[in-house]
């Protein structure tokens, strides 16, 4: 009999379905809106502008303690900025369109709330170059210039969001800055013959959302 009981306890905590806060790993998918630009040296009478960008990928996470958590999310993105040009009337005129395909994969620490309700989180976004285009937007030409640009990337990424509970997943949406921290010019003579600013590293910001399953 005792033997019997103790059996049916086992298969009890067997059976039972791990709560959300014992889960020390969490797995899901992720989907983002950036605003990209670059800094660095413009052409003579010309500004850098701003360009709408898309990412989406996958999210890994481990809790090292119950508001600690490392996180990788390997994904898609793209960035890219605009050129536009001073010629003397009151808004620049947009000319040259650079877009960047990455394979981005961001390595954060991130640090939540006693509630668990909000976080805060920083680290590096490791990119890994797929295309680069730069297109003449008057005329609508594209010219491949994936060799002007150098193959890897490395951001410094910090975001702040909320976490909505939705048993047993959770809902993220956050609010990132990231900014290169190295130049994104491969050649000087390569960039220069493409038309691109010799020193220009990206940075801008992303609005994401992803939903998160314990394992």
């Amino acid at each position: 009999m005792r033997q019997l009981i103790g059996l049916s306890a086992l298969l009890l905590v067997l059976c039972a379905p791990p709560s959300h806060a014992q889960s020390r790993f969490l797995f899901g998918a992720t989907g983002s809106l950036s605003s990209t630009s670059v800094s660095g040296d413009a052409p003579e009478d010309a500004s850098y502008t701003s360009r709408i960008g898309f990412g989406f990928g996958a999210v890994a996470e481990y809790s090292l303690t119950s508001d600690i958590r490392i996180s990788m999310q390997p994904s898609y993105a793209r960035r890219g900025t605009g050129v536009g040009y001073d010629i003397g009337e009151e808004e620049l005129r947009d000319s040259l369109s650079l877009s960047l395909d990455y394979i981005s994969i961001p390595v954060m620490a991130r640090f939540l709330s006693a509630g668990g309700s909000w976080f805060v989180n920083g680290g590096f976004d490791f990119g890994i170059l797929l295309d680069a285009s730069l297109e003449d937007v008057n005329t609508g030409s594209s010219a491949d210039v994936k060799e002007s640009v150098n193959p890897f990337d490395v951001m410094m990424i910090v975001g702040v969001g909320t976490s909505i509970d939705l048993n047993p997943a959770s809902l993220t949406i956050e609010l990132r800055y990231g900014q290169s921290l190295a130049n994104a010019g491969a050649n000087d003579q390569l960039t220069a013959a493409a038309g691109i600013p010799v020193r220009f590293r990206s940075s801008g910001f992303q609005l994401l959302a992803a939903i998160l399953f314990p394992l």
